[in-house]
C-alpha cells in the first residue's frame, strides 16, 4: 500500500461538551456531528480534500485495528476503496473531520479487505474492551449508519430505491422525495433491587454462568418506565416500584438505545418465563462488589463497555 498513507492511531481527544454523569463507553463520542437538515455536499467535499481529515475502515461493521488501537487512516486512504464504497461523514473533533468507509462489499473475507496487511479487522464486541472509549463511540456510530444503509435501500413510503446523503445519515426517495433517517430501537434495562441484593438473569442466548440485568424493548405508545415494569414482570414475575432512570447508551448491535434504570422489587419471589430467561437469582451487594473487583467465581458479569456493568458499578459505588 502506498507509503504516504499515514496511520493516525492513539489520537488525543478533547471533549468540548463532556457527558459528566454518563460512564458508558459508546456514549463518549467526541465528535460534533454535521447538521443532517442541511445540504452537506460542500462540507463533504472540503473535508474529504483536507489532508488533516482521517477515516476508519469497517468490514461488516468490524473496525480495522492496528497494534491494538483503532486503525484511523489518513483520508488519502479513501483512494484505495472503490468510488461507490459507502462512506459516512461522521463529524469533527478538534477541527479534524472524521469519516468511515465500508469495506464489506470489496472482499468476501476481512483478510483480503484493504489495509488488512497492516492490521486486522476485529469483531467490535471483541475489540470493545481494549479500544479507546472515544474511538469506540466513533466506530459504533459508523457501524450503526452502515447497518441502517444496508437494510434501508428502498423507500418505506412508496417502495422505490433511495439515494443516500453525503453524511450517510439521511436518504431521499428517488420517486416521492420522502426523507428518511436512521431509526433507534429503545430498550429499558433494569437493575432490580431488593434490600441489599440485586436481581440478575441469564438469557437463552447467553453462555453458561453469564448473568446480566434484565431488559426488553419499549413497545409502541409505551414509556421506558412502563416497559421496565412490563418486561420484568413478564420475564421474572417481579412487580416493580420506584423506577429511577440512571443513564443511557447507544448500542450498535444493531441499533438500540439502552436506557438504564434502578427499580425496587416488591418481593424476591421469582416466576421465570423460561423461553426468555433460563435462570435468575438474587446476588448480595458483597458478592457483586467482589466480582467487580476481579474475584474469580463461576459467575461472569457483563464487561465494562456494557450498560449492565455500569449499572452494577454505580449501585456498588453508591452503597
Amino acid at each position: 500500500m502506498r507509503r504516504f498513507i499515514a496511520i493516525a492511531v492513539g489520537r488525543f481527544h478533547i471533549l468540548s461538551m463532556p457527558i459528566l454523569d454518563n460512564p458508558n463507553w459508546f456514549a463518549a463520542s467526541p465528535l460534533t456531528r454535521p447538521n443532517q437538515e442541511k445540504d452537506l455536499s460542500q462540507d463533504y467535499r472540503e473535508a474529504l480534500a483536507n489532508p488533516d481529515s482521517i477515516l476508519i475502515p469497517l468490514w461488516r461493521g468490524d473496525p480495522l485495528v492496528v497494534d491494538g488501537r483503532a486503525g484511523f487512516l489518513s483520508v488519502a486512504a479513501r483512494d484505495a476503496f472503490p468510488k461507490d464504497a459507502p462512506t459516512a461523514f461522521l463529524g469533527y473533533s478538534n477541527g479534524r473531520a472524521h469519516f468511515a468507509v465500508d469495506a464489506s462489499g470489496i472482499s468476501d473475507t476481512p483478510e483480503s479487505a484493504p489495509f488488512a496487511e497492516i492490521g486486522e479487522y476485529v469483531s467490535l464486541r471483541a475489540a470493545a474492551g481494549n479500544l479507546d472509549r472515544y474511538d469506540l463511540a466513533i466506530i459504533g456510530h459508523a457501524r450503526w449508519l452502515f447497518e441502517w444503509r444496508r437494510k434501508n435501500r428502498f423507500c418505506a413510503n412508496c417502495g422505490s430505491p433511495v439515494r443516500f446523503d453525503k453524511s450517510g445519515a439521511k436518504s431521499v426517495c428517488n420517486t416521492c422525495e420522502t426523507a428518511h433517517f436512521p431509526r433507534t430501537e429503545p430498550v429499558a434495562i433494569v437493575l432490580v433491587l431488593h434490600g441489599d441484593a440485586c436481581l440478575l438473569g441469564r438469557g437463552a442466548n447467553f453462555p453458561p454462568g453469564f448473568m446480566s440485568a434484565l431488559a426488553g424493548f419499549v413497545e409502541a405508545a409505551e414509556t421506558p418506565e412502563e416497559a421496565a415494569k412490563r418486561e420484568i414482570f413478564e420475564e421474572a414475575g417481579v412487580r416493580l416500584s420506584d423506577i429511577q432512570y440512571q443513564f443511557s447508551q447507544p448500542w450498535p448491535f444493531p441499533a438500540s438505545l439502552m436506557m438504564g434504570f434502578f427499580a425496587t422489587a416488591e418481593e424476591r419471589a421469582l416466576v421465570l418465563d423460561t423461553t426468555e430467561i433460563v435462570e435468575a437469582r438474587w446476588f448480595e451487594h458483597g458478592q457483586i462488589s467482589a466480582m467487580l473487583d476481579g474475584e474469580t467465581t463461576d459467575i461472569f458479569l457483563p464487561p465494562p463497555f456494557t450498560i449492565a456493568h455500569q449499572l452494577l458499578r454505580r449501585w456498588i459505588e453508591r452503597r
